[in-house]
């Protein structure tokens, strides 16, 4: 994805654009590494390119407890860039990804001033508190079967990239749980397997799972 590509700047003009790519560099990261720990102020706003990202902390027992998970194209954690405060939580590459780092300081005096930016900016900010509300009502509400059909929709992208082991540590599953519940959905003709990755059939099936949770 180009800078252009994204919602967000695709009503710049071309001078405009040539500015931000000028603040903006992409890099590129693997599955497992961090891009921000928690107690880190930002630098740069984060423009996910491409793959998935997962925040998460851990609890007292030293246990990881995911947040929320991220597709791109998506801003990450905007919200502490806005309020300048520092990020609440560590983020992590869950598959092969790139992002886009722009300077926030200089996207702030330069583009934050345009109304049409500081709209969607607001707009972003409200769909990701709306995204967790829902993220948190689901899991408290939701079986494991519904996770899990939920996550193969949402992720269906990079699901060739993902490792059930990976996918159950960030739905926080046993791998067991999401074993037995696989094979329900491959005998279910929901799901199958080639080459040891996972691919959907019944797109229509697996929408029913989740809304009928």
């Amino acid at each position: 994805m180009n800078l252009d590509e994204f919602y967000f700047f695709n009503t710049l003009h071309a001078q405009e654009l040539k500015e931000l790519q000028n603040i903006t560099f992409k890099k590129s990261f693997k599955a497992g590494e961090i891009l921000f720990y928690a107690g880190e102020k930002p630098k740069y706003l984060y423009l996910l390119a491409c793959g998935v990202v997962k925040l998460y902390k851990h609890d007292f027992r030293d246990n990881e407890v995911l947040i929320h998970n991220l597709g791109a194209p998506n801003l990450i954690a905007e919200i502490v860039n806005f309020e300048e405060g520092v990020f609440p939580a560590n983020c992590a590459f869950v598959s092969d990804g790139e992002v886009y780092m722009i300077d926030y300081e200089r996207f702030k005096e330069r583009f934050l001033s345009k109304s049409e930016i500081s709209m969607l900016f607001i707009k972003s900010l409200t769909k990701k508190i709306k995204a967790l509300e829902s993220f948190i009502n689901y899991n408290i509400t939701a079986d494991s079967y519904a996770k899990i059909a939920k996550f193969l929709l949402e992720n269906e992208a990079v699901l060739s990239t993902l490792k059930q082991t990976k996918i159950a540590a960030v739905l926080n599953i046993t791998p067991e749980t999401l074993s037995r519940n696989i094979t329900k959905m491959r005998e279910a003709n929901l799901i199958t397997k080639e080459r040891g990755k996972l691919l959907i059939l019944d797109h229509k099936a697996l929408k029913e799972c989740v809304l009928g949770m």
